[in-house]
């Protein structure tokens, strides 16, 4: 079967990770569909050797524009302001592409028109290791967590008639934002059977180093973002991921112990104000 002629546009935003930019490029020229462009934003790098190697990259298929430090979603933005490709894929400049990826999902799109979204699953390296799989998709789930990786395959023209990324997103979460946004007029998201995503865990990978407050402060942006589709639905607030991650957190479980006696005492009082009334 002859390859589509759809062209696939990835956006790379950089913000001074060129020691891991190497890698992200090379997955995405390694891909098994040929037909695509690179589009490198960087988003006023300050480390010498990052703006070293982009101003050395010359290939006729990537292009590398340099902005003032704007953050990640005006990045990706600008970036695919840029593209010439009709499908898009975001893709971090310290993770990598898995290699049949990009053509599965070129197919799905081609064949199904009511399909906004393709993902993949997603395997982690570095610091933290192993395999996470992107479940089937409901708009109720996505209300409630994020279900899916900024490295999925959509088309520009659906890009077009949201907002694009939030800047006020800009300290996490922004991809679960947009696909809020993506989504909100209905379509489906398919998953394909492969690694569409290798993700780089490194100390200080945005969505592990959230605090409790900064990730209640997101969510609450998310909701003011999307009252409307909110409106429409109710989900169930355990479903979410950030739940368990207070519910099992060390402040949490601190907390727990040091209310522990008072609440014994507020017990205790209770039972005696009870047996005082009924006595």
């Amino acid at each position: 079967m002859s390859e589509s002629r759809k062209k696939v546009s990835i956006i790379i935003p950089v913000f001074n990770d060129g020691r891991c930019l190497e890698d992200a490029i090379q997955s995405a020229l390694k891909q098994t569909y040929k037909n695509i462009e690179i589009v490198i934003v960087d988003d006023g790098s300050t480390d010498p050797s990052t703006l070293n190697f982009l101003k050395e990259i010359k290939r006729a298929d990537i292009r590398v524009f340099f902005r003032q430090n704007e953050g990640v979603s005006q990045a990706r933005n600008y970036g695919i302001s840029k593209v010439s490709g009709e499908y898009i894929l975001p893709l971090d400049a310290d993770d990598k592409l898995g290699e049949c990826f990009v053509a599965q999902a070129v197919k799905i799109l081609d064949e199904n028109s009511d399909v906004k979204a393709v993902c993949g699953d997603v395997r982690m390296f570095g610091k933290r290791k192993g395999l996470k799989y992107i479940p089937p998709h409901s708009i109720e789930m996505l209300l409630g967590q994020n279900t899916m990786v900024v490295t999925s395959l959509f088309r520009k023209s659906d890009f077009l008639k949201t907002k694009g990324f939030n800047p006020n997103m800009n300290e996490g979460f922004e991809d679960w934002d947009f696909w809020l946004s993506l989504l909100e007029t209905g379509g489906e998201v398919r998953n394909v059977n492969t690694v569409a995503l290798y993700y780089r865990v490194k100390k200080n990978s945005r969505n592990y180093s959230l605090t409790m407050e900064k990730m209640l402060k997101l969510r609450r942006q998310i909701y003011q973002n999307h009252k409307e589709l909110y409106s429409r639905y109710f989900f169930n607030p355990q479903n979410s991921f950030e739940y368990d991650l207070l519910l099992h957190s060390r402040e949490y479980r601190l907390g727990s112990r040091l209310l522990r006696p008072i609440r014994f005492l507020l017990k205790k009082s209770a039972e005696l104000q009870h047996n005082k009334t009924n006595g």
